[in-house]
């Protein structure tokens, strides 16, 4: 499992960034987006099409998803980080 690519959002979101994940050789998902909870822990949506669900994500995966793209945000440079 490994992001593909992450990109910063605008400061003021509650959205962090939006990622691209590979889970395995078959599987890739898009455009998800990273989000921050008042006083909680950074947590991912699971995909949607036409505002419906397509795909829910069990906590301890979220949790392994969203602290893997937390810690891909961070190591972004400076310049890049909320650009």
């Amino acid at each position: 499992m490994k992001i593909l690519s992450i990109r910063p959002s605008p400061p003021g979101s509650t959205t962090l960034a939006r990622f691209d994940l590979q889970l395995n050789d078959h599987l890739k998902l898009f455009n998800l987006p990273l989000r921050q909870r008042d006083g909680d822990r950074c947590w991912t949506v699971a995909p949607n099409a036409f505002h419906e669900r397509t795909a829910a994500f069990g906590e301890s995966f979220n949790r392994a998803i969203s602290d893997l793209a937390l810690k891909s945000l961070l190591e972004l440079p400076a310049n890049a980080a909320r650009s």
